[in-house]
């Protein structure tokens, strides 16, 4: 717990000085400062939040507007990264362990009519706040960083938001007890991909009336220990992941990043993915109805049966769903090495083949990672220009 602060004067021209801590709720005479206050000092100056040591991936912040409005409250600040990260601030003064689980759970509710909205929904709202019209997010971050790429940032924002993927920030003071039950509450009462951050800004006034913020983490919850990816088409989650070492996210990016250099399918209306990571990518489903009936395009790298495949991937058992598949598979039968299998409770109609990994071994690519990826440059043009249409035209016609 934080007390005082103490100005040395090494010079020893003036006396040493002893700064006490004006507690948050004190009167504004008594050199106090309320929730409001708090929110418009550390909204004008994002840099007194310690947003790179909760998560780097937030740094650099650009604050946006304060009072948001959602049908879940007001948000008291939301800040914007140029990598398109969303920070959603709460500031609380914290009195007793029943208003630590109203905040939370506001928070948290906040978080997740965030995640229901898309780009155009946040840039709406942003826009009614500020009263201001045109792509408002983007032009708050192009005026501080005129090399951001319009495209990309709205397309990162647009998956983060998909994903759930924030940083939930609730500042106060004061805060003491109880901090190590949030981790377990928040883990019980949300599935997104957000991290959560409790942070102490302890508040000093100088003789001079300068006004001295010492933020403090006390406690931060990381819910990434897996990963959902979605269909863009209808934000159905497709399957879980988990989210592999250093190691094997480097190998995996070289790997895709080796397939989809340069890459284009014959089918011209199909997007060609982002490079990733992840031991998988997914095809966006173009021009097909209902998300094309429970149904993605997935390349997946899969260590445990020592495959690559690339493949259509069932994720509803619904009967007309079911119905899809059949009237599929009859329709691609004659396609050389295509074939069904079931994996991890989905059904797959595409290709596999038996690969021996690693693939990289010490920043060498191996001759295995060279035809792997000829292999997959092929299959994949084949599954998706193949399959799409006729997914499409079947899918279509029974809407």
């Amino acid at each position: 717990m934080h007390e005082h602060l103490i100005v040395l004067n090494e010079a020893q021209d003036s006396a040493d000085e002893i700064l006490t801590r004006n507690r948050l709720g004190a009167a504004v005479a008594d050199g106090g400062m309320d929730e409001a206050s708090l929110r418009d000092l550390l909204f004008r100056v994002p840099e007194t939040l310690p947003i790179s040591a909760i998560d780097a991936a937030y740094a650099n912040p650009v604050p946006v507007c304060k009072e948001l409005s959602t049908s879940a409250g007001r948000v008291d600040a939301l800040y914007v990264n140029s990598a398109g990260r969303l920070i959603l601030a709460e500031f609380k003064l914290w009195r007793n362990p029943q208003a630590r689980r109203e905040v939370i759970g506001q928070i948290l509710d906040y978080a997740k009519e965030f995640a229901s909205w898309g780009y155009e929904d946040l840039q709406r709202e942003v826009s009614k706040t500020l009263g201001r019209k045109g792509n408002v997010l983007f032009e708050m971050i192009r005026d501080g960083q005129p090399e951001t790429n319009e495209a990309e940032f709205v397309d990162n924002v647009t998956r983060h938001l998909r994903r759930g993927e924030f940083l939930l920030l609730i500042v106060g003071d004061g805060i003491r007890e109880g901090v190590e039950n949030i981790v377990d509450f928040v883990q019980r009462h949300s599935g997104l991909r957000f991290n959560l951050a409790l942070v102490e800004a302890a508040l000093y006034r100088g003789a001079d009336s300068r006004l001295i913020v010492q933020p403090r983490i006390l406690v931060r919850t990381e819910i990434v220990p897996r990963f959902v990816v979605e269909d863009r088409a209808d934000g159905e989650s497709l399957e879980e992941l988990d989210k592999p070492p250093p190691e094997l996210e480097q190998e995996n990016f070289r790997f895709w990043s080796a397939v989809l250099i340069d890459y284009a399918f014959s089918d011209p209306v199909v997007e060609v993915p982002p490079k990733s990571k992840r031991s998988s990518i997914y095809v966006s489903l173009t021009n097909v109805a209902s998300g094309g009936g429970g149904s993605a395009f997935c390349a997946s790298l899969d260590r445990d049966t020592s495959e690559i495949s690339c493949f259509l991937m069932r994720k509803k058992n619904l009967p007309a769903t079911v119905r899809v598949f059949d009237e599929l598979e009859v329709s691609l039968d004659q396609l050389a090495d295509f074939e069904q299998w079931e994996n991890r409770g989905s059904t797959r109609l595409g290709f596999r083949q038996s690969v021996e990994f690693p693939l990289v071994t010490d920043g060498v690519e191996s001759d295995e990672f060279h035809r792997a990826v000829s292999w997959m440059r092929d299959r994949l043009d084949r599954l998706v220009s193949t399959v799409h249409p006729r997914l499409r035209a079947v899918v279509n016609a029974s809407v």
